[in-house]
């Protein structure tokens, strides 16, 4: 074998492995944070004012876990006129993400079954509105 024979089957191997490199990496799934996450960076002027809302409550949200799901403890001074949403955002899996409303019980506790989630770590993100200010905390839960 000669060498110019040697360096053209080193050509090709090489043009082919960056062929297989380059397709797979375009039929792997990535998945984004938001799917309008620029209109979201514009309105996190927004984001920040309610997280400084939820900072200065005497008291603030507490997330506890259970084995069946889990327990959120809503402010005393914001359970009146209490509305929002909860998201369950999987950083590793968009499809697995979900919305829910906020309906605390009359004790300003409200319950979420995780029982149907699948194991490992979730972001919870409590975006609620009581007596006209608005509130968000963001919470990493581990489901195992």
């Amino acid at each position: 074998m000669s060498w110019g024979k040697g360096i053209v089957i080193v050509f090709i191997l090489f043009v082919g492995g960056i062929g297989v490199m380059v397709y797979k990496s375009m039929s792997k799934n990535v998945d984004l944070v938001a799917t309008n996450y620029y209109e979201n960076e514009l309105k996190y002027q927004d984001q920040i004012n309610k997280i400084n809302n939820s900072n200065s409550l005497k008291e603030q949200l507490k997330l506890e876990i259970t084995e069946g799901g889990l327990y959120l403890q809503f402010p005393k001074e914001t359970t009146q006129d209490l509305s929002g949403e909860i998201v369950f955002y999987r950083p590793s899996d968009a499809k697995g993400d979900f919305k829910m409303p906020v309906k605390p019980e009359g004790d300003g506790k409200q319950f979420v079954s995780t029982v149907s989630l699948k194991k490992g770590m979730w972001k919870v993100q409590i975006n609620w509105k009581s007596g006209g200010k608005d509130y968000f905390n963001e919470e990493k839960v581990m489901i195992q």
